[in-house]
C-alpha cells in the first residue's frame, strides 16, 4: 500500500533571490521529513545547527534544482517537487505591512548586553519584528537552571548563551547580520561597539543602533550608559527586581538633554529601587537559592517587563523615522516601573508603592546628578 505522503509532492521553499550560478547547486536547509517540506536558506554551506546538505541525500530524499526560463524547479529523490519562492520582506515580515517599515527595520543594530532570560527574549522579539543587525555580548554557558526562563532549551546546554541566542535569531531571519562576542562589555574592546554603533548605510547615512543592558547589575548597566553616551548611541536598561514582582525600564537617547542612567540612579538607589545592585547570577542549586534575597521570577513575569520594554527599544529605533507610530516613547518617563503582582507575600514592602497588578508608572522623574561626566559629555 502506497501512503498518502508518498503521493504528495514534496514542497520546496526556497529564496526568491537564490542565485542562479552554477549547476545543480549543493542546497543547504532543513527538511521536515513528517510534511516532505524542504526549506533551502542558500547554496552555501552554515554553520546553523542541525542544517544539512539537501543535496547530499544522508538519509533523505537528495533535493536538486535546475534554473529554466521559467524559473527554478526542483526534485527530491529524482520526483517533480512543489517550488514555493519566499522573500524576506514579502513573506517573513509580511504581516508587518502598516505597522513597522521592513526595510528600515532591517538596516536597524541592536547591541545586547546579556543573553540570559532577559536579553533572550528581547534579541528573538526584536528579530521577530525585522531588526537586521545584532550584537550579542554574554560571557556565560546556559545551565539546567536557566531553562526554564530562557528562550533556548536543552539541546543548548552547555552552550555559550550568546552563540545559542545567535543561532535562533537565524532561524528566525537567516539574513540577519549576528556578531556574537563571549565575553562581558566591560572586557571588549570599545572600539568593537563603536564600529557596529556607527555603521552607515550606502548613503553614508549613520544606521540606527540601540545599545540593551539586560546584564545583572547596575553597574554593568552604568558602564554599558556611559558607553552608549560616548558613542551618541540610544540606550535601554530592562531589569528585574526581587522575584520579578515588578521590573524597571530607563532609557536615554542623545536627541534631547536627559540625564543619564548614572544621573537617575544617583538619588534613587536605596530608596524607590528594589532592583538587586551585585551581581545577580544566582542560578547554580537550589540549596543556594533559599539563602538569597533575590530569586529572578517566573518566565511570564519576566516577559511582562521586557514586553514593556521593548516597545520602547522599536520607537526609539525608530525615532528619526517620520512614518512610525511611537508606542511610548514619549508617554513613558525616562524611569519606568513595571509591576506583575502587588502582593506583598511577593514583593515585600516594596510591592506598597504600587496600586494594583500591571501597572506601569508614568510619573516618575529623575534629575541630573552633581558635576556628572557623563552628562557634560552628551548635553
Amino acid at each position: 500500500m502506497t501512503s498518502k505522503r508518498s503521493e504528495t509532492p514534496a514542497i520546496a521553499w526556497f529564496p526568491a533571490d537564490l542565485s542562479a550560478d552554477g549547476v545543480d547547486p549543493d542546497l543547504h536547509g532543513y527538511f521536515q521529513a513528517e510534511t516532505g517540506h524542504y526549506v533551502v536558506l542558500g547554496t552555501d554551506p552554515t554553520d546553523l545547527r542541525e542544517c544539512r546538505n539537501l543535496s547530499a541525500g544522508s538519509g533523505i530524499p537528495p533535493l536538486h534544482a535546475i534554473h529554466t526560463e521559467q524559473g527554478w524547479q526542483f526534485t527530491a529523490g529524482g520526483q517533480p517537487c512543489i517550488a514555493k519562492p519566499y522573500g524576506l520582506e514579502n513573506d517573513l515580515f509580511s504581516r508587518h505591512a502598516g505597522l513597522l517599515e521592513t526595510a528600515s527595520m532591517a538596516q536597524c543594530g541592536v547591541i545586547v548586553c546579556g543573553c540570559g532570560s532577559v536579553g533572550s527574549l528581547a534579541a528573538l522579539d526584536l528579530a521577530r519584528s525585522g531588526v537586521g543587525r545584532f550584537l550579542l555580548i554574554d560571557d556565560d554557558l546556559l545551565s539546567i537552571e536557566n531553562l526554564c526562563r530562557h528562550q533556548c532549551g536543552l539541546a543548548d546546554l552547555g552552550r555559550s548563551k550568546a552563540r545559542a541566542v545567535a543561532d535562533r535569531i537565524r532561524l528566525i531571519n537567516p539574513r540577519a547580520d549576528v556578531q556574537v562576542h563571549t565575553t562581558t562589555l566591560e572586557r571588549l574592546d570599545p572600539a568593537v561597539v563603536a564600529a557596529f554603533a556607527t555603521a552607515q548605510d550606502t548613503h553614508g547615512q549613520r544606521l540606527p543602533s540601540l545599545l540593551l543592558a539586560a546584564a545583572d547589575s547596575r553597574r554593568a548597566d552604568r558602564y554599558a550608559a556611559q558607553l552608549a553616551a560616548q558613542l551618541q548611541l540610544a540606550f535601554l536598561s530592562i531589569g528585574l527586581w526581587e522575584r520579578a514582582f515588578a521590573g524597571e525600564l530607563f532609557y536615554w537617547h542623545p536627541d534631547a538633554p536627559m540625564p543619564c542612567y548614572g544621573c537617575a540612579f544617583e538619588g534613587l538607589i536605596g530608596s524607590l529601587s528594589r532592583r538587586p545592585e551585585p551581581q545577580r547570577r544566582f542560578y547554580s542549586n537550589e540549596s543556594e537559592l533559599q539563602q538569597l534575597d533575590f530569586q529572578p521570577g517566573l518566565a511570564i513575569d519576566i516577559a511582562y517587563v521586557v514586553q514593556v520594554g521593548l516597545k520602547l527599544a522599536i520607537d526609539l529605533l525608530n525615532r528619526h523615522n517620520p512614518r512610525h507610530v511611537p508606542r511610548l516613547l514619549g508617554k513613558l518617563s525616562q524611569y519606568t516601573l513595571v509591576c506583575n503582582s502587588n502582593d506583598d507575600r511577593l514583593g515585600g514592602e516594596a510591592a506598597g508603592i504600587f496600586s494594583h497588578p500591571l501597572q506601569v508608572t508614568t510619573s516618575i522623574q529623575v534629575g541630573y546628578g552633581q558635576n556628572c561626566p557623563t552628562c557634560r559629555r552628551a548635553c
